[in-house]
């Protein structure tokens, strides 16, 4: 096995003009030169302050033992000659973002967040970035493809922000295997086929325990619209152009949409899908209970919940993804465009250099120094390719604090041999940039301005929340599909109009000639 090599110190970027009080010579009162290395100024190493919210630290959200993050510290103070220094966020996606909005409006250091550069660079919290990646940020700009820096980049050229991915499949369908064969059932290769495999997983007993409390498919709102619509709408779940006025509509006016609602709610009722889908529930927790025929949520819910549970299912138990299903009108499975989320630099930043040049570092030598930044010293390469990694240990004792490069460019460029991990990484270097097995939104490309549309559609909030709300009554049975119209009206009168203009109007504006 070959051991990991630690890094040179010249590969990292030293900016020490930039941001340190470098030595020099001086004169006395008389102009005579005297001894530098007596009169120069301390070196000042610059400190950054990191609110480290991007998900690095869910392995171990208590953080590090605090003589390993020392360790690590001291190890960017000396090849980087910049201290970093992090910001551990409360638990709970709310509580995390209450903090975050303290810590902006407050006095208290923060230089450098995760979030929607468009929510921050409208309320003047951030900095655009292009000079300090042309000087400090080469390696980032190099690791990213043109699609991923569209989405970062606002109609007058700057950049305000890191990507953290691209357009990807996160919704694909995965089926326990081990079940197929044990109902001599084939992979289904139509939405019909698919129907009938639930049919048979929720009569036929599959799990082997007697009673008739299998789960055919684990979902969520998310997952029944971007795995399943595009199998009854020309795009899926995307906004669409009506040919017949040209105007940018809503999914809920698009052909199909109404008998998509009626097929969900009719899987519902017949117990097809999980009854707490569209309720809190825990997918590891439903999945231990060795039910759930089929997943159509998030893609991680399967890679790397399953992996955990597998050990005490039976032996044979498997999820795969399902390929090429088609539905009345194609691809079931709608991709996810790029979106603004993106690594930030405040505008209170003292050192936004150190910043750039820090985070630049993690990008250099991929995927090490990213890898170095995850997990400390307790990863190991296995065998001569720079690909596959393991873990030393399983006991984490440097969390990732000083994580900042958890990102697509580089968590395709490695995998863990881990059984525990090697599902997500496949899936992340196989699957999730395959895009020609899913349907891309119309608008795909279009960053539309929030603000200009909360300012021009005063009721944006309550469509919003009729979208999603009377979805999952419909499909939960709480309002008959008998009054899907009605329901096209409510949305009208909540104003719709004004919906439609807004969003055609920026679309005109935005869309590449």
């Amino acid at each position: 096995m070959m051991k990991r090599k630690v890094v040179s110190a010249s590969t990292a970027i030293v900016v020490l003009s930039a941001f340190t009080l470098a030595a020099c010579s001086n004169t006395d009162s008389k102009g005579a030169a005297t001894d530098a290395s007596k009169t120069s100024e301390p070196k000042v190493i610059p400190k950054i302050h990191i609110y480290q919210n991007t998900g690095a630290l869910n392995a171990k959200p208590e953080g590090s033992v605090p003589e390993k993050l020392e360790e690590m510290k001291k190890m960017y103070i000396d090849k980087l000659g910049i201290e970093p220094s992090t910001i551990v966020p409360p638990q709970g996606a709310d509580a995390a973002k209450e903090k975050l909005n303290l810590l902006l409006g407050s006095k208290d250091e923060l230089d450098t967040f995760q979030g929607n550069w468009d929510d921050y660079a409208s309320k003047g919290a951030i900095i655009p970035l292009n000079d300090l990646l042309d000087k400090y940020g080469q390696d980032i700009k190099k690791a990213w493809p043109k699609e991923a820096w569209d989405y970062m980049t606002d109609k007058d050229g700057k950049i305000w922000g890191i990507p953290r991915g691209m357009p990807a499949t996160h919704y694909p369908l995965w089926i326990r295997t081990d079940w197929l064969k044990k109902l001599n059932l084939q992979m289904p290769k139509t939405l019909d086929e698919l129907e009938a495999v639930l049919k048979a997983f929720k009569e036929k007993d599959p799990d082997g325990n007697g009673k008739d409390d299998t789960i055919p498919m684990m979902t969520d709102l998310a997952g029944i619209k971007n795995a399943l619509l595009g199998g009854f709408t020309e795009h899926g779940n995307s906004n669409w152009i009506d040919p017949a006025d040209q105007k940018v509509k809503p999914m809920e006016l698009a052909p199909g949409f109404k008998d998509f609602a009626a097929k969900m709610a009719d899987w519902y009722q017949k117990g097809y899908i999980y009854k707490e889908s569209f309720a809190k529930f825990d997918p590891l927790e439903l999945l231990k209970t060795n039910r759930v025929g089929t997943s159509s949520m998030w893609y991680s819910r399967i890679t790397l919940l399953f992996p955990q549970v597998k050990p005490n299912l039976p032996a044979d138990a498997n999820y795969e993804m399902i390929q090429g299903i088609q539905g009345p009108k194609g691809k079931l499975m709608t991709a996810t465009p790029g979106s603004t989320t993106a690594q930030l630099i405040t505008k209170k930043a003292k050192n936004p250099e150190a910043v750039m040049t820090f985070i630049n570092h993690q990008y250099q030598d991929i995927p090490t120094n990213s890898l170095n930044a995850a997990f400390g010293t307790n990863w190991n390469y296995v065998g001569n390719s720079k690909f596959d990694i393991e873990l030393k240990n399983k006991e984490i004792t440097y969390a990732g604090e000083y994580w900042l490069s958890l990102a697509t460019a580089i968590e395709t460029k490695y995998a863990f041999q881990d059984p525990i991990k090697k599902m997500h990484a496949e899936y992340l270097n196989k699957n999730l940039l395959k895009l020609e097995v899913a349907k891309m939104p119309v608008d795909a490309t279009i960053m539309y301005d929030k603000k200009a549309l909360q300012d021009n559609v005063p009721t944006l909030g309550d469509i919003d929340r009729l979208r999603n709300e009377e979805l999952v009554k419909f499909v939960t049975g709480a309002r008959p599909i008998a009054e899907f119209d009605k329901y096209i009206d409510q949305l009208n009168k909540a104003g719709l109009d004004k919906w439609i203009a807004e969003y055609t109007k920026q679309y005109n504006e935005k869309k590449k000639k």
